[in-house]
């Protein structure tokens, strides 16, 4: 059945963007704003209904189990011209009742209402007098409130009496507040149908102040040559706050005009009025009375006491005879979720409407399937804070596919292809922002319909779980193929900072809970094929079902609140992790204790099959396994391996493996060889307690950990002085770097170029994974993140050289083959500047095996540059190591240091011989065995090579420019943490202050 509205109302003329050449009297650029709209619909189309305001009767709380309908509300209803009146008193009462000076020094005045038409009217008072608005949810706690007025500057905040009381313990930094006069005050003539106001009393005519009584009041025309809808900053929203505290963001005036202009409805073809669950404090909230003010179609709004539900929404939509709805997936759930008779009732009321427009979220799969299948005329509305709506409004046809989004034509929006992808992001030009905008989701296009944009929602792109390795998870296909299933109802990922993820999933219906998550696994095992290997669902034990006792929770638009979730399901994410720990999933994988390095190469193949697809060679068994590729979730699932092979063969074993498999053991033992001889060592120490007892444990010789970094050092040792270096003296200048596609290493070499005194750079690159571009397009990415930029001359004198520095440090092919990278660059170098290391806390010191290697490779460059190239018989080859302030951790300890206190507490610029000093981790650990290399090195070769040990603290920048702060860095992650907990670290010492290195300022 199709709907119209009444043929009297005129339509405004508008555009929801600015024209390149603003003129006061074009038609459309007339209006410009929100009062714009207003005060044509009050001189237009006067006595037509802008909206229609349920109201609790007798104020009481609407009860979700009273299922009859009717005898709950009453409404009011509202022309144009009783609307723009309104306004213009409320901006008189305003001007009357707040402070002058805080209306004239431009900063913003916040509004923390309920939502009604009185917030509307308030918004709209605000936008009429020029004053700056912030808009905030009424669903904020105090900390977000009080942090959204600090970051905006605002000057006063207008509340009402539930939101006073929810905030006037808390600290406002000297905000001024005020509790606003009811929305009905400021109307002229209207009583509520059926004679009764808010309080269900008879309604009392009150003489509204008049426009011209406030000199405060906006201009209603424009000057001319300038649009006033582009003065960013007049109107600020905010994020939903889903994670962290929200973030305001800036907007003009003009961008309500957006929400208005969203429509693809012709004037014979707008229903009579519509029905928004949507609170007006977020954006999808202003669509239903901004088409109003577009287009006629008379918009209802809940009660403000009345947190839209199921059965309220089937209740308001009969009252108010609403012809289309607006809402979001969980009001939808809801309905959808009544007993089977009411929700025959909401079905077929749904069924009546023009349209059913569902925004703020995904709307699950199978709910929107059941939808359509009923003959339901549903429209897959979307929508970003910074731009607004993006997908129109319009009576959807048979040609229609709800799963796909339909993209407006009038927003100048556009879609950019991914690179190396099949999908999309889009970019927006957010009114006044001068500046694309770019989307955060990962979308795919609809190849059915060419003759319209239109898109489907993959994923977020900054949705991600960060695990403990630092590596990143898109939790949106799996949550999203997982809701596909009509059993389940809702599929949450949880997991940042752990090595793993989980998902919390609630059943559709009451479950037994062992059947339901079978059920899952199935569907996990089959989607675990299209991820990534570190973002698969490891185990059936990984699958949480959502108890009965609690609820998801969401935000005011029905989103997941993922770190809330978290928080909430903390007993049982602990209880989870603990039985993966615990599991025994090895099954046949070890059969053969007589052949331990073949039972362990099985369970590499098995937990990391990337290790062995055809783009790899085999991995051999004295292959680094971490060198190879295997990531820390792999680590996990093969210790867990280990663990449960050894159990199910030695059972008498098992509480001693379960103590002593554990990923460090993988990290300590990273070759197959090396993690068979370990495993074949634990099971030889039956009964034994691991390090045996020691008589002289604070001797450096006792302690396994010394022995084992003192013995490493030695290897080094003897395979430099083993080393002879051949060569023909000749004489160049040029400086050789690693890890030049590191932050650091990008300013390095930026400085390196620009500096006259180098002729040349060479970067040692090594191979990269698959997809990460040349050494040359590595570089140059890496430059760009750090906000640096080089001439085509800069450029000139820096090459590339694709090569592992670590095969240099045995053998003597690289000597012999002239045309070998060693011997190129040998011929040529004067300074080595080794800074590639990869930042990695859990590995430990064997793990470091190759970047020692890497080490003593570039010793024995340097050598022979020394003979054949550069400083031949002049000057000694100059190799700088970048090592780190964690080596000298222990030189003052709160136990004291082992070299005695420091008296100014600084620590020596000088090498320490003892690796106690040195923090107890693989990272420090091989960066104290380099920097011993070295020294003697020093010693030993004093003729030959000058080292320099230079130690970094922590790194993190750049300080100015167009550069990215990386987040896995330590002053961005610090930051994060501060925002995420509300506030910053108490800082201890005589400085009080926070130490950091700027990589703009080391690289000089």
């Amino acid at each position: 059945m199709r709907h119209t509205s009444s043929k009297h109302f005129v339509r405004p003329r508008f555009h929801p963007n600015p024209s390149k050449s603003f003129s006061a009297t074009s038609d459309q650029d007339e209006i410009s704003s929100l009062s714009g709209l207003i005060r044509f619909n009050a001189e237009n189309n006067n006595k037509e209904i802008f909206c229609k305001q349920a109201l609790s009767i007798q104020n009481t709380a609407f009860d979700e189990d009273d299922k009859s309908f009717g005898n709950k509300y009453n409404f009011c209803s509202i022309s144009y011209g009783q609307l723009d009146a309104a306004v213009r008193a409320c901006a008189a009462w305003i001007g009357k009742t707040l402070p002058r000076v805080l209306m004239e020094d431009h900063r913003p005045i916040a509004l923390y209402m309920e939502s009604d038409v009185g917030l509307f009217i308030y918004l709209a008072a605000l936008t009429e007098m020029k004053i700056p608005l912030l808009l905030i949810s009424a669903r904020l706690g105090p900390p977000s409130v009080a942090h959204l007025l600090r970051e905006t500057g605002a000057s006063f905040i207008l509340v009402t009496k539930r939101t006073k009381f929810m905030i006037q313990q808390s600290a406002l930094g000297g905000v001024g507040m005020t509790e606003v006069l009811h929305w009905q005050e400021f109307l002229h003539e209207t009583i509520p149908d059926g004679g009764l106001d808010v309080d269900g009393k008879s309604f009392q005519h009150t003489t509204s102040p008049t426009a011209e009584s406030s000199p405060h009041l906006g201009s209603r025309s424009s000057a001319n040559g300038t649009d006033p809808g582009t003065n960013v900053g007049a109107l600020i929203l905010h994020s939903s706050g889903t994670t962290g505290l929200p973030k305001p963001i800036y907007l003009a005036p003009r961008y309500i005009l957006g929400y208005a202009a969203c429509h693809e409805i012709s004037e014979d073809d707008v229903c009579s009025r519509s029905l928004s669950t949507l609170p007006l404090y977020h954006g999808f909230g202003l669509l239903a009375p901004c088409l109003s003010l577009s287009i006629g179609m008379t918009c209802c709004f809940p009660p403000a006491s009345v947190i839209p539900a199921g059965r309220s929404t089937v209740d308001l939509l009969q009252l108010f005879k609403a012809e289309a709805l607006l809402t979001v997936p969980s009001i939808v759930e809801d309905l959808l979720s009544l007993p089977d008779d009411e929700k025959i009732v909401a079905v077929n009321s749904l069924k009546a409407l023009a349209f059913v427009a569902v925004g703020g979220g995904a709307l699950r799969p199978d709910l929107g399937t059941h939808l359509v299948e009923n003959k339901i005329r549903l429209v897959n509305h979307y929508g970003v804070t910074e731009i607004g709506a993006i997908a129109p409004i319009f009576h959807p046809g048979p040609d229609y596919d709800h799963h796909y989004l339909r993209l407006r034509e009038d927003l100048g929006l556009h879609l950019q292809p991914l690179k190396g992808s099949e999908r999309f992001k889009l970019i927006g030009y957010p009114v006044g922002w001068h500046k694309p905008f770019e989307v955060q989701e990962e979308l795919e296009r609809n190849q059915d319909n060419p003759s319209r944009i239109e898109v489907r929602i993959i994923g977020r792109m900054d949705d991600v779980i960060v695990l403990k390795s630092g590596e990143k998870v898109m939790p949106r296909l799996v949550e999203t193929s997982l809701t596909a299933d009509p059993e389940i109802q809702t599929a949450v990922c949880v997991g940042s900072g752990a090595f793993e993820i989980l998902v919390i999933v609630e059943p559709s219906s009451s479950v037994q809970v062992k059947d339901f998550k079978r059920h899952v696994w199935d569907l996990v095992k089959s989607l675990n094929e299209t991820l990534d290997q570190h973002a698969r669902i490891s185990s059936i034990n990984a699958i949480i079902v959502k108890p009965p006792s609690k609820s998801i929770p969401r935000s005011d638009k029905g989103s997941v609140m993922r770190r809330e979730v978290a928080d909430l399901f903390r007993e049982e994410i602990e209880a989870a992790y603990a039985e993966l720990d615990n599991e025994v999933t090895a099954g046949d994988t070890i059969t053969d204790t007589s052949d331990i390095v073949t039972s362990v190469q099985k369970m590499v193949r098995a937990v990391a099959t990337n290790l062995f697809s055809e783009s790899h060679l085999d991995v051999g068994k004295e292959d680094d396994l971490f060198e190879r590729g295997m990531d820390s979730l792999q680590c996990v699932r093969l210790a867990r391996l280990l663990n449960s092979a050894l159990s199910e063969k030695h059972a008498s074993r098992e509480a001693n493996s379960r103590q002593l498999i554990t990923k460090e053991f993988v990290y300590a033992n990273p070759s197959i060889r090396r993690l068979a001889q370990a495993v074949i060592q634990l099971l030889s120490e039956q009964g034994e307690k691991t390090g045996g007892n020691t008589e002289s444990g604070d001797t450096p010789g006792s302690d396994p950990r010394l022995r084992n970094i003192r013995a490493l050092l030695g290897d080094c040792v003897r395979d430099i002085r083993a080393q002879t270096i051949p060569g023909s003296p000749k004489t160049t200048f040029t400086v050789a770097i690693t890890g030049a596609t590191g932050n650091l290493g990008a300013n390095v070499v930026a400085q390196l170029a620009s500096n006259p005194l180098v002729k040349k750079t060479i970067c040692l690159v090594r191979e990269g994974n698959g997809g990460q571009g040349t050494p040359e397009q590595r570089v140059r990415t890496a430059l760009g993140a750090a906000g640096l930029s080089l001439s085509s001359q800069q450029w000139d004198k820096v090459e590339f050289e694709q090569c592992d520095p670590g095969q240099w440090a045995t053998g003597t092919n690289c000597f012999q083959d002239t045309k070998s990278s060693f011997s190129r660059i040998a011929d040529q170098v004067s300074h080595i500047i080794h800074l590639a290391w990869p930042m990695d806390f859990h590995r430990t010191l064997e793990s470091f095996r190759p970047q020692l290697r890497a080490t003593q490779g570039l010793i024995r460059l340097a050598r022979a540059a020394r003979l054949r190239g550069a400083g031949a018989a002049t000057a000694r080859v100059r190799l700088i190591f970048a090592s780190s302030i964690a080596v000298v951790r222990g030189y003052s300890d709160a136990q004291g240091s082992v070299y005695g206190r420091s008296a100014t507490g600084a620590v020596p610029e000088m090498g320490f011989h003892d690796p106690r000093i040195a923090t107890p981790m693989g990272y420090a650990e091989a960066k104290w065995v380099c920097e011993q290399m070295l020294a003697q090195v020093s010693q030993e070769l004093r003729d030959e090579v000058e080292p320099v040990v230079v130690r970094i603290g922590q790194l993190s920048g750049p300080e100015s420019g167009e550069g990215v702060w990386k987040t896995a860095e330590h002053i961005p992650a610090l930051v994060k943490a501060s925002q995420m907990v509300g506030g910053l670290p108490a800082l201890d010492g005589h400085r009080g202050c926070l130490s950091t290195v700027l990589p703009n300022l080391l690289r000089k």
